[in-house]
Order: C-alpha cells, then structure tokens, then sequence
C-alpha cells in the first residue's frame, strides 16, 4: 500500500471486482482513449483468482480515496524488453472525479515507490495527442516529452499519434532534495 494524505494506491481485492467489472466494461465510461477490450466478467475473476493482477512484467492496483472510496486504477508494464525502465498506464473512472489531481497524485506515488524499491533507470508514460487531460497528468508529475509516435495506439476504428513522456532516475533524485 502507498499513500498520501488524499488516495492510496493498493493490491486489488475480491471486493473490488463487481465495481471494476462494471467500470471496466462500459466503453461509455472508458471514453475515447481507453481501449474497449475487456475480457468476459469470468476470464477477468479468473485472471484475480490466478494472480491477483500481480505479474512478472505486469501489476495493477487501485487506486482510493482515503475513505476507501475507488477512484481508478493504476498499473505498470513492460512495454519495450531492451529499455531499462517501465511504462506507467492509469484512469480515473468517475467522470466527477476526473481533473481533481488525482492520476498526478498517483503517478508521482507510484514512481516515488519504484525508484526507491527497484533498480530501473527510467519511467514512461505514453497518451493520445489528443487526450490532454493526461498531458497535464504527465506534466504535472515531472516528466519531460521526448517525442511523438506516430499512428502508435488504435482506438475507436482508427490509429492515433501518442505523446511519448519519461522520468528518469536522475531527474527524479534532483527533485528529492
């Protein structure tokens, strides 16, 4: 568990799984940057029974309020096998809850824990051009853009640039003291 005075980002539980399952199916709710493939309601209790979503090159968490309220989910992966670094992915579900400061305040978590718990040398966060609700996101949480990846995501019927931003180890350490 990690935390501050506001959320706290945990291990996903049994019983989170009815409101994820609901969340997580409605592309609605999901909007225009989330990939709509949910897996069926019993491959993903399945997938929570085998690992709990805790894997080798993989792990999502929740994320609450302090009260224990969801608010979103948080993960990280390995996205390219050569680069010493892993990619962070996150969504707030509650529309109200959106633009709140909420993902910043995960991501800045998440990577705190990470660079002081594992030897990586690099974060990495990648978002639709479009989707500058994340952009803020990836600002406000002290990465730097290095790029664009040009018709990298498909979505909706259509390939999407995306906006490629990292947090290196150094640059997250001049910032601790």
């Amino acid at each position: 568990m990690i935390k501050n005075d506001q959320i706290i980002i945990r291990a996903i539980a049994e019983r989170d799984l009815e409101e994820l399952i609901v969340v997580l199916g409605d592309n609605d709710a999901l909007g225009d940057f989330m990939p709509g493939d949910f897996v069926s309601e019993a491959t993903f209790k399945k997938n929570f029974q085998e690992h709990g979503f805790i894997r080798e090159k993989s792990e999502r968490y929740v994320i609450t309020c302090r009260e224990g309220r969801l608010l979103g989910s948080i993960g990280l992966f390995k996205s390219i096998p050569y680069v010493d670094g892993l990619e962070l992915g996150y969504y707030i579900f509650n529309h109200e809850c959106r633009g709140k400061g909420y993902a910043s305040q995960a991501v800045r978590l998440l990577a705190n824990h990470l660079f002081k718990t594992r030897r990586i040398n690099r974060l990495e966060l990648r978002m639709a051009v479009a989707n500058t609700p994340s952009v803020r996101v990836a600002v406000k949480a002290g990465f730097t853009h290095e790029g664009i990846l040009r018709e990298a995501s498909f979505a909706n019927g259509e390939y999407h640039d995306m906006h490629s931003y990292a947090l290196l180890r150094r640059e997250w350490a001049a910032t601790r003291q």
